[in-house]
């Protein structure tokens, strides 16, 4: 029987391509897909500065 996927370790790994990326959208996306998770306030920093 297979794992159940690690859901933080998902979250975080696609925030580590947020943050490779760059861009506002992907930040804006990132904070839509997961508005209650910790690294929304990160993303949330990153979006303003490139604003």
């Amino acid at each position: 029987m297979q794992k159940p996927p690690d859901h933080e370790a998902a979250v975080r790994a696609e925030f580590e391509r947020v943050r490779a990326e760059n861009t506002v959208e992907a930040y804006e996306r990132f904070i839509r897909r997961h508005p209650d998770h910790p690294l929304v306030k990160e993303a949330a920093e990153a979006l303003a500065r490139l604003k």
